[in-house]
């Protein structure tokens, strides 16, 4: 009985060494996200860019990208946005706040350059009449990248009109060339596919 007894605080004591030795390394913390390049098209002329949370924007980018067969690249948020409507517009609400105090929330999404491109296109959708947070982060961040060069803006809305997002565009990328613009609302979805094709030849672009 002594000898059983005399093994299990043995054991014990082994078990209690390795804990403590694991204690001293620290905690274990999650691995970083890797900043996200755009998929590259054939074309690499154009690069389409765009953050969207209801799949709107989503589409309309895909369909620009389609259509082109271009470089890609979605902008992700470091925390993802909440499924519940009201929720996610309370959060949009804060952090609209928190930029107009030169505050951004942080992003995922980093270009290296911009160089080889002659258009970008960046796509957003428009919460409360400004560009979508996530957007306004990269626009800030790539500031200097995107001097001089040309950028296509489109967006998405309930009814809200695109001229205020394209003014704090021109504000956060103030050396960048902004061009023709194309909105598409509620009403004007499912007109979709002809919008865009119209944009596209507005602003000469081939594959």
């Amino acid at each position: 009985m002594k000898k059983i007894l005399f093994i299990s605080l043995v054991l014990l004591t082994i078990v209690s060494m390795t804990a403590c030795e694991d204690s001293n390394n620290g905690p274990l913390t999650p691995q970083e996200e890797q900043p996200i390049e755009p998929t590259a098209g054939s074309n690499g002329r154009y690069l389409v860019l765009y953050c969207s949370r209801s799949g709107n924007t989503e589409s309309v980018a895909k369909q620009i990208q389609t259509t082109l067969d271009c470089d890609f690249l979605e902008i992700v948020p470091k925390m993802t946005y909440e499924s519940n409507y009201n929720t996610m517009l309370t959060r949009a609400q804060t952090e609209l706040a928190a930029i107009r105090q030169g505050n951004y929330p942080d992003i995922l999404t980093m270009v290296k350059s911009f160089e080889k491109y002659d258009i970008i296109f960046v796509g957003y959708p428009i919460w409360y009449g400004s560009i979508a947070t996530p957007m306004q982060t990269f626009l800030h961040e790539h500031a200097t990248k995107l001097a001089g060069k040309r950028i296509a803006v489109f967006a998405t809305s309930g009814s809200s009109g695109i001229s205020s997002s394209v003014s704090e565009a021109k504000t956060l990328c103030p050396d960048a060339i902004f061009t023709e613009t194309l909105l598409l609302t509620s009403s004007t979805l499912s007109q979709m596919n002809d919008r865009i094709t119209a944009w596209l030849e507005q602003l000469e672009t081939s594959k």
